[in-house]
């Protein structure tokens, strides 16, 4: 260190004051003054490097490390949490939950009769009509809507065991 620890205090003293001009947190001032220190202190370190005011290179530091503090903290935005923000997206249980009513959808269809999970998924999922998928199908419209009451049902007996033990199914 090339100059006493009084000169420093008052560097320091100063240097405070004028990055409070700009920063209102105390902790983040303190940091980005003590980095301006640092940072002189490891220039000045190199060899040949000679720096006549000491005072205006540690505020052209200081200013730089505020505006890249801010810069980042413009990329970086966030918002402070509390109890009273709400997460517009379900939370972990309803999610479980939503994917066991899907895994026990998907495997109550899946133990239909090939005929009746094919008219099932093309009217239900496919959103084709009665007709398309009589005729797609080669059956009757009257045996579409039969093998659709026929899912319809299997589905609201798999939900009513579910319910009965004690499981979640319709919210």
């Amino acid at each position: 260190m090339r100059s006493d620890d009084s000169e420093w205090r008052v560097h320091r003293f100063d240097l405070l004051r004028y990055v409070g001009r700009r920063v209102d947190d105390v902790a983040l001032r303190d940091d980005i003054v003590q980095e301006a220190i640092t940072r002189l202190l490891v220039y000045q370190a190199k060899p040949g490097i000679t720096v006549a005011n000491i005072a205006a290179l540690l505020r052209r530091i200081s200013l730089d490390l505020t505006r890249d503090h801010f810069r980042r903290a413009g990329r970086n935005r966030s918002v402070a949490l509390s109890d009273e923000l709400l997460c517009p997206q379900p939370c972990i249980q309803e999610r479980l939950e939503q994917r066991q009513l899907v895994a026990i959808v998907a495997g109550v269809v899946k133990a239909m009769p090939r005929l009746r999970r094919e008219v099932f998924f093309r009217r239900r999922v496919e959103g084709q009509s009665a007709k398309e998928v009589s005729q797609a199908l080669g059956i009757s419209p009257g045996a579409v809507d039969a093998h659709i009451a026929r899912a319809v049902l299997d589905l609201h007996l798999a939900m009513e065991k579910i319910e009965k033990r004690g499981g979640i199914v319709r919210g």
